[in-house]
Order: C-alpha cells, then structure tokens, then sequence
C-alpha cells in the first residue's frame, strides 16, 4: 500500500515572547501517513485520538511557552559555546519569510515520516529550539521536550534535520539592531487514519 506524507497546517506552534511579555505566533505543523492505523486503544475514535494529540500538543506548547518566558525574564540573554551573546526574548522576534504560510509550506516540502514510526503507528509532538542568528541563519537547533519518550526517540533526528537546514530567516532586533535569538517550534507528527 503506497503511504503519502500529507502536512497539516492549523494554528499554534511557534511559541515567541517580547519584552517580558507572551507574544505567540504560531504554525503547527502535522505530518501524516495516508491510511495508517491509529497507535490508540481500539475504543478511541479518529476524532477523540486527534482532539486527545490536539489537547496533550497545546498543554506542552503552554508549558514550553511559560519556561520561555520565566527564561527571558531572569536571563534576557546567555553566551552560547562560542561566546555569543543570545537573547531569550527580543524586541521584534525573528520571523520565517513573510508569514507562517511559508513556515508551513517549507516543513510540508521538507519533512518525512520516519518510516519505522510509520510501521510502529508512533504519534507525537516534539519542541525544536534552535537561535535564529543576527545573519537569519538558523543553528543550534535541538529537540528539548517531546509528548512523550517515543516521539522523542523516533521524531528527534528528523526535526532537527528539517529545521537545520532552513533557509534565513528575518533577523529578530533588539534596539533597532538585529540579533541572536532563540525560538522555540513545536512539530506533530500524526498518523492519518
């Protein structure tokens, strides 16, 4: 049976603060395997298995976003390993081309489904941080929470790959210059029933 990567693109991901204060902008990504079987309980339903991956997505990106924004206000910023100054938080947070549309198309091209999570019908959320540098260049990029320990185990290197190797993004400044900054980007894996 042939198995397509299908994106699903809907609101919340992209968990930013400014100035001490939450700002979220959001994209989040879904990526599915057309016709696969759910990893639940043969009693949950299509749409409870999706509203419980929705709830347990939202309630990770609430607590990823409040440790963000604790983060930003005892450290505004940190030196990463070369002795840069990165900042947490920054006035104009760094943006991914024009809009998250494109955000969304640029993971919907570039991701895959690891295709033994696909056979194992493993679902989950994982949290990619990564400094997005005064260049735009993306580094660093690391999976720093997960859903759970097997969406982290199966989802991590693909993740971190996709978001490696994005194309510049928009600076974030901080007084008008532009800056490191770090981000933080939630991406769900799902399995389409």
């Amino acid at each position: 049976m042939k198995k397509a990567l299908i994106l699903f693109a809907c609101a919340a991901a992209l968990t930013l603060t400014n100035c001490g204060k939450q700002k979220e902008e959001s994209t989040e990504t879904t990526v599915s395997a057309e016709n696969a079987a759910s990893s639940v309980t043969p009693a949950e339903s299509a749409e409870e298995r999706r509203a419980r991956i929705k709830r347990e997505r939202e309630e990770y990106a609430e607590r990823r976003r409040l440790s963000n924004e604790e983060r930003a206000k005892t450290a505004p910023t940190y030196k990463d390993a070369k002795g840069r100054t990165v900042y947490n938080s920054a006035e104009v947070m760094p943006s991914f081309g024009g809009s998250e549309d494109e955000l969304e198309q640029y993971i919907q091209d570039n991701i895959n489904y690891p295709s033994t999570a696909q056979t194992d019908q493993i679902e989950g959320t994982v949290f990619v941080e990564f400094v997005v540098g005064a260049d735009g260049k993306v580094r660093d990029a690391e999976v720093v929470e997960a859903t759970n320990d097997t969406a982290k185990q199966n989802f991590s290197e693909e993740a971190v790959r996709v978001v490696s190797n994005m194309p510049t993004w928009t600076a974030g400044t901080q007084a008008g210059k532009p800056v490191d900054v770090r981000v933080t980007l939630p991406i769900t894996f799902q399995l389409e029933m």
